[in-house]
């Protein structure tokens, strides 16, 4: 069907963006074989949200999940068997202020933090397989947000308190972590086989809790993520099996206040695995994770410590549904789940998502979309309390 086509185009759009490889929609080449290749997508949705109080209803204009991009990469001829790739991801907020977060409209504001070179980075690749240096997608986790229909649409994109920066993404779906972009050296083995493996070095971060101040900030050896994947086919039905991991240690935890943490040395450690599988029009994805000292929204940076410093525990899934009813026509339903454990110093929460969405493709480049969701969070940590918020979207996107 042109829609599955398309579809798993913009998919391997994504996928290849995350992997550290290119795949450039306009090309220009020199007679000597180098290539400058552009692609990227404009995005643009309206999404009313309804909460509980105030604080969780509004209504914005937004980029939304992901921000506008453009990108360009440059590629060389064969060198002795080797090709030779850079690029830099350009991702732009369409909405003016700093990030997601604040509306304020006035000039000053208006580039506020809103540009985020997301990836830079250059790659080597051969019979091999592939190095990439720089700033890229990171391996852990990487696959549910991929598959999410909203990654490139609606999702959760007014978040809990919709006009002011106090806020706290519901993550795009619960039931997985945001995954970094970080500086690193990544190597991809070939993928001529079903089999393929990827493992990392990144850029290490500080391990905290904005909420309750805890955090450790000093970092002496790089994270590392690593991932396997199969890819095969069994008759009409094409699938894919996953496992990545993630681990990384900080020191110097202190609380608030400045006072020590109930140990100094601190520990992120994170499994996840899942399934994609193509049968006829149907699209299916499930995946979980287990963690700990991540946290439940963005790893390592929101609330992977307690108010005591010690790690915390979470775990997740994520199932989603497409459905290919025509050439032009998709629809979509998603169920997410996010479990952070209490501690004795601090309660944890579950956090739900549920999203249904329709897609059509006006053309191979245009897109437009509705999406209608809720998240619900057992103990908000925002608030303190438990929220339901509900969130309509209209939206649309141009890719190239």
């Amino acid at each position: 069907m042109k829609e599955t086509h398309k579809t798993r185009k913009l998919l391997a759009l994504l996928a290849c963006a995350a992997a550290g490889s290119t795949h450039a929609a306009v090309e220009f080449e020199t007679p000597g074989g180098w290539k400058l290749g552009t692609d990227g997508w404009i995005i643009v949705q309206a999404h009313r949200q309804n909460g509980d109080d105030a604080g969780t209803t509004g209504f914005r204009m937004t980029s939304g999940t992901t921000p506008s991009l453009f990108a360009f990469t440059v590629t060389s001829p064969a060198i002795d068997g080797i090709t030779y790739s850079s690029r830099v991801g350009l991702y732009i907020n369409s909405q003016s202020g700093e990030g997601n977060f604040r509306n304020a409209g006035n000039v000053g504001n208006t580039g506020s933090k809103s540009l985020d070179p997301r990836e830079m980075w250059a790659k080597a690749s051969a019979s091999w397989g592939e190095i990439v240096i720089g700033k890229s997608y990171g391996i852990y986790q990487a696959e549910p947000v991929l598959a999410d229909a909203s990654v490139l649409a609606g999702g959760l994109t007014g978040y809990d308190v919709v006009n002011t920066t106090n806020a706290l993404a519901a993550t795009f779906n619960a039931g997985y972590m945001y995954t970094n972009f970080n500086a690193g050296l990544r190597y991809n083995s070939p993928k001529t086989v079903p089999l393929s493996f990827s493992v990392a070095l990144y850029d290490p971060s500080q391990i905290r809790n904005t909420f309750t101040g805890a955090g450790a900030d000093q970092t002496n050896s790089p994270r590392v993520e690593g991932g396997v994947y199969y890819n095969d086919q069994l008759g009409s039905a094409k699938f894919k099996l996953y496992g990545d991991f993630t681990w990384q240690t900080a020191r110097h935890c202190t609380v608030a206040g400045g006072g020590a943490c109930v140990q100094d040395d601190v520990h992120t450690r994170g499994i996840s695995a899942g399934t994609t599988v193509d049968v006829g029009p149907l699209n299916f994805h499930l995946s979980g994770f287990k963690a700990d000292g991540l946290g439940s929204v963005l790893m390592q940076d929101v609330d992977a410590l307690d108010a005591a410093g010690r790690e915390r525990r979470s775990r997740g899934g994520f199932a989603q549904l497409v459905w290919h009813a025509t050439d032009a026509l998709s629809l979509r339903a998603s169920y997410g789940r996010t479990r952070i454990d209490d501690t004795a110093s601090t309660p944890g929460h579950l956090a739900q998502s549920r999203i249904g969405g329709a897609y059509y493709a006006v053309n191979p480049h245009v897109t437009v979309y509705a999406e209608l969701a809720r998240s619900t969070f057992s103990l908000n940590p925002v608030f303190g309390r438990p929220t339901n918020t509900r969130y309509a979207t209209l939206g649309g996107r141009f890719v190239w």
